[in-house]
């Protein structure tokens, strides 16, 4: 196997004050992996990587330094981090200023409406388990799936571009293909608006690398359990094939999608691609080994198709009044919790935390 640190220099030829990773959703369970990792990365001296972590506030980077432990203090590695809001796209200059890369993490929130899980928890009741319903969701002020994952994703893609960023790698999700996916019917349209944010990135000009995760391992809800990375056999598709193909491959670890997404800045081949990542069952099938150019060979060149066409006409034709869940806004003030949800979206990151 041939040494991707010596293709990350030959192919990027590395500044020497280092190379700044961007990392936006920092503060989210995911992004906090991520910075991790790019840590640890950092530490062997033949990538030279200084992550630069984005939160909200100074509360927000205080948590992520807890979280991170003896790596955010190393005397070995460099940590930098920095404010912004997506939603502010003032506040982002700083941030990709003297970047020479990008992981962008942050999604929507959305938060459960306390009294539709009524209804949800009878039905399972009563009929044994044989039907459910779906709870209803609602997003707060400011922070919609539209402002959140479609304007603040923009937001930062393009003041990557204007700092000269040379590669981003943007998290997604699966379900884009779907008009009729839980997250779009349920959700105001979510994926959609990270579909429309991957088209503007692929005409932005900037490098990119576009990953789909499916379902994302723990499950929000289930903090107690874990889902330990490089213990399963990861696969690759397009276009939500694995969905729908049966084979149970639309779930996967967050561990594993965050050392995906680092492979994916040292891999050049990664680069112009966008693909969907799913893993099988834990200790099953070939364990992933670290070899991501193999298995970005399993791709047979494929990458995700984009119609900018069609997406206009599905967001268009999807919307409802007030999102998707008929919520009135009164009620949505006064009655709504803030539990957070299992969902197939890139990460808990909410406007860059």
């Amino acid at each position: 196997m041939d040494d991707p640190s010596q293709r990350w220099y030959d192919d990027y030829m590395l500044n020497e004050s280092g190379s700044r990773v961007v990392v936006t959703g920092a503060n989210g369970r995911t992004g906090l992996i991520v910075v991790r990792k790019l840590l640890e990365l950092g530490c062997n001296p033949k990538y030279d990587i200084i992550p630069r972590a984005m939160v909200r506030n100074e509360e927000s980077g205080a948590l992520m330094k807890q979280q991170l432990g003896t790596w955010a203090d190393s005397m070995y590695c460099s940590l930098e981090v920095v404010h912004g809001d997506v939603t502010k796209p003032e506040s982002l200059k700083p941030v990709f200023e003297g970047a020479h890369f990008a992981i962008i993490l942050t999604s929507a929130m959305p938060k459960v409406n306390k009294a539709s899980l009524i209804p949800v928890i009878g039905a399972k009741v009563l009929t044994l388990g044989m039907a459910s319903l779906k709870p209803t969701f609602w997003f707060e002020e400011g922070q919609s799936p539209e402002e959140v994952d479609w304007a603040g994703q923009r937001n930062q893609i393009d003041a990557a571009r204007a700092a000269g960023v040379r590669h981003i790698i943007l998290v997604s999700s699966m379900g884009g293909t779907q008009p009729n996916h839980f997250l779009n019917t349920h959700m105001e349209n979510m994926v959609l608006w990270k579909r429309k944010a991957e088209q503007y990135l692929i005409s932005s000009g900037v490098p990119y690398t576009i990953i789909h995760p499916g379902g994302l391992l723990p499950h929000f809800g289930n903090d107690d359990k874990t889902a330990a990375g490089g213990k399963r056999q990861l696969f690759l598709e397009v276009d939500d094939i694995l969905l729908d193909d049966g084979r149970g491959h639309k779930t996967i670890p967050r561990e594993d999608v965050a050392e995906i997404c680092v492979q994916c800045l040292l891999e050049p081949q990664a680069r112009g691609r966008s693909f969907d990542l799913g893993s099988g069952p834990e200790e099953e099938g070939e364990i992933y080994d670290g070899d991501f150019k193999t298995l970005l060979a399993t791709l047979d060149g494929k990458s995700c198709r984009y119609d900018n066409t069609s997406l206009a006409t599905q967001i268009s034709a999807s919307r409802q009044p007030f999102g998707c869940c008929g919520a009135e806004k009164q009620g949505r003030d006064s009655g709504y919790a803030d539990a957070k949800v299992s969902l197939f979206t890139s990460d808990d990151g909410l406007k860059g935390a």
